[in-house]
This record gives C-alpha cells, sequence and structure tokens, in this order.
C-alpha cells in the first residue's frame, strides 16, 4: 500500500508574542488576577504589525505568515496600546525585543509577556469595589496634570514599598482603585495621599474613605 502524497502547506503561521493585560491596582499578580477584557487594539507600529484577540483568555497575539517571509524581528521596538472605549492608559513605555528566546521544551512564559494598564477616570469600578475618583484643583498657575498619585491605608508618612500609582489627565482628574482592599462594607478606614513622591503638597492629605464604594474628593495643589 502506497503513502499518501504529500501536501505542502498553504500557510505557515508563527507565533511572536503574546501581551495579558491587567489593571495596575492588581499587583502584584497571580495567576487569580483577572485580566482586562475591555477592548483594546494593540500593534506593533514600525512593524505594521496589529496583535489578534483571543477571547478563550483575553490575551493579544503577535502572529506572521512565515511560509514565504521570514518572522517579525527587532530590538527595543514599540507596543502600542489603545483602548477603545478610553477606560484604560498606559503610563509606562511597552517594548518588545523579537524573537523571543525560547526553551527547549517551549514553555508558556517564553512568549507569554504581563502587562499593566492604568484605569483612566472613564473607568467604572464594580460595585462593592473601594476608589477615590480625584479632582485636583490649583488656586494658581501652577499645573494639575501629570501628577503622580499615590493613596495608602494608615496613618505612616510615605506608602509602603509596591503602592499602585496613577497620574493625574489634563483636567487634574484621577482614579484610584482599591480592589484588594477587604473590610466590612461602609465602614470607614483612614488613608493618606501624596502627589509625585511626596515634592508637591496636597490637602486634604488625610482621608476617611468609606469602604466598599466610590468616593468623589476635590483635592488641592498647595
Amino acid at each position: 500500500m502506497s503513502a499518501p502524497p504529500f501536501v505542502s502547506p498553504l500557510l505557515q503561521r508563527t507565533l511572536a508574542a503574546v501581551y495579558l493585560f491587567y489593571d495596575a491596582f492588581f499587583f502584584p499578580i497571580d495567576d487569580n488576577s483577572p485580566p482586562i477584557t475591555s477592548p483594546l487594539v494593540v500593534s506593533i507600529p514600525s512593524l505594521r504589525l496589529t496583535a489578534g484577540y483571543s477571547a478563550s483568555d483575553s490575551t493579544y497575539r503577535f502572529s506572521a505568515l512565515t511560509l514565504t517571509q521570514r518572522p517579525p524581528a527587532g530590538v527595543n521596538l514599540d507596543v502600542e496600546v489603545t483602548s477603545i472605549a478610553g477606560d484604560y492608559t498606559s503610563f509606562e513605555p511597552i517594548k518588545l525585543t523579537l524573537p523571543r528566546p525560547l526553551s527547549s521544551p517551549v514553555k508558556r512564559t517564553d512568549v507569554l509577556i504581563p502587562a499593566p494598564l492604568w484605569p483612566t477616570p472613564a473607568t467604572r469600578p464594580p460595585q462593592g469595589e473601594t476608589a477615590v475618583r480625584g479632582q485636583i484643583h490649583s488656586a494658581g498657575p501652577l499645573p494639575v496634570s501629570g501628577l503622580k498619585v499615590e493613596i495608602w491605608v494608615g496613618p505612616a508618612p510615605t506608602p509602603p514599598p509596591g503602592t499602585p500609582f496613577t497620574f493625574s489627565d489634563n483636567q487634574g482628574q484621577f482614579l484610584y482603585r482599591f480592589p484588594l482592599h477587604k473590610g466590612p462594607a461602609g465602614a470607614a478606614a483612614s488613608f493618606r495621599i501624596r502627589l509625585n513622591n511626596g515634592a508637591v503638597g496636597v490637602s486634604p492629605a488625610s482621608l476617611s474613605l468609606q469602604l466598599g464604594a466610590t468616593q468623589v474628593i476635590v483635592f488641592q495643589r498647595i
């Protein structure tokens, strides 16, 4: 009995890198950290390459047809992420070098890259989560945009290592989430806030927040 004839493949697609985006306020992440499910457009402009979305695991996958061309390659490539709803942004450059080094045998972590994104004021925290929707004002010409914001629990004058941060937008607005902070809903807890690592004064600097709710607070840059 003769062997079946060999049929050459018509298409061949090579997986280059896979991004999994998570909300920066869930840091540090683990296997139970929820991925961002808000629709994103993820691309490498210099290669004119756009990642495909996988709904099964909320990942964005860079791949290319490689039967007749080389796999995508480059050093410190800029990865551009755009939130369709405007509810997430990136405050840190996302760089990618291709091809990625592979183990033998290949591991999932060889191509999977977790990356943080920051919620914008357009984000609506889920019911039962503690959050601050802030607005920074200035009595004079001092800018209120691009200010680094840190908020932490307790009376300590400086935040503990690993405290998440965000930045105010062009109107001085920001959203600060506490998705991992647990406590009786409706109970009050003491928090502190600082701007630009303490280099910019802010009032109030101490907060009493109701757990399990989003509070709107106006701050004054001083």
